[in-house]
């Protein structure tokens, strides 16, 4: 599946500005990101663009550990290997720059231990998203939604938690903002790409729901468009939809100009959900995507939104 805010091709083209060795570790991540992303990063200085660079790097980097892997079990015990060292190279991270004697041996963790004190990345954020990429080791079949609301935890709403950590806002009310959107951005990514992730013989939407509408798990596998998907992908919708709307009711509580690369991102992915569901929720014939003239239609919305809520 991949981590959430983790999709697309398209470069940013504004982070070329940007100087020393951290920005080129962005520009090479951005060459792979998603052309969502450019609206959301015009509104972030300098250095907060480099910090989201290195932590979005972070994720790909652990990400393509699980998904670039050699099949069976030595592949397996390999990825393994490669998320323990992660897990030895945050303890580094995280170490005192001045007074540790082991400092980050990769220039991705060196990145990330200088803008960590700019920032104050939360530790567990990083420890939650590596357990969640582990997970896609263990399993690829989720029963319950609850089972899934984990897994979409950590490869998601913990990814927010460093983002708000970045844009300057860590209270309550934002941490809250940032675990529900992220939720509803991964479960319109599994919606989104149930075909994609069927060629990986993974299916995410859970047995339980799919079992309520008559479906298998083989249904999902063979692409098997009828009825029956489309009552349970519209379920699957309404869960995500549940999400957007919990973080949008904390808006006025947090602070909206802060938070507005976030919601750029929110109201991106929540107009790809309306986009599947106008499709009737046909996800195997053709991905969801905006075109350029929506994305700036739903970026200028949401500084039209910031700019009234801080009146």
């Amino acid at each position: 599946m991949g981590i959430s805010l983790q999709t697309g091709l398209e470069a940013l083209d504004l982070v070329r500005s940007l100087p020393g060795r951290g920005a080129a570790l962005v520009r090479r991540l951005t060459r792979r990101s998603a052309s969502n992303f450019r609206f959301a990063f015009l509104f972030l200085g300098a250095e907060q663009r480099e910090a989201l660079g290195l932590v979005y790097e972070y994720c790909r980097v652990v990400d393509d550990i699980v998904d670039e892997r050699e099949p069976g079990l030595e592949g397996d015990a390999r990825a393994r290997q490669q998320l323990a060292e992660w897990s030895r190279e945050l303890e580094r991270v995280f170490g005192d720059p001045y007074t540790d004697s082991d400092p980050p041996r990769t220039e991705l963790g060196r990145g990330l231990q200088r803008t960590h004190a700019l920032f104050g990345y939360p530790r567990e954020a990083f420890d939650e998203i590596l357990a969640g990429v582990g997970m896609d080791l263990e399993k690829t079949r989720y029963e319950t939604i609850e089972d899934l609301r984990l897994y979409c935890y950590r490869v998601a709403s913990c990814v927010g938690f460093l983002c708000i950590a970045i844009f300057g806002e860590q209270d309550a009310p934002a941490r809250a903002y940032a675990e529900h959107l992220g939720l509803a951005l991964q479960y319109t990514n599994i919606l989104r790409d149930i075909a994609e992730d069927a060629v990986r013989q993974r299916v995410y939407l859970p047995a339980e729901l799919l079992g309520r509408h008559g479906l298998t798990t083989d249904d999902i596998l063979n692409c098997r468009y009828d009825g029956r998907f489309v009552a349970a992908a519209a379920d699957f919708a309404a869960a995500a939809e549940r999400e957007y709307q919990a973080a949008w009711k904390l808006l006025p509580t947090i602070n909206q100009r802060v938070l507005l690369p976030a919601e750029i991102m929110g109201r991106t992915y929540y107009e790809i959900l309306r986009e599947i569901r106008t499709r009737n929720y046909n996800v195997f014939t053709r991905r969801a995507s905006l075109r350029r003239r929506d994305k700036l239609r739903i970026a200028a919305l949401a500084i039209a939104r910031a700019g009234i809520a801080a009146l």
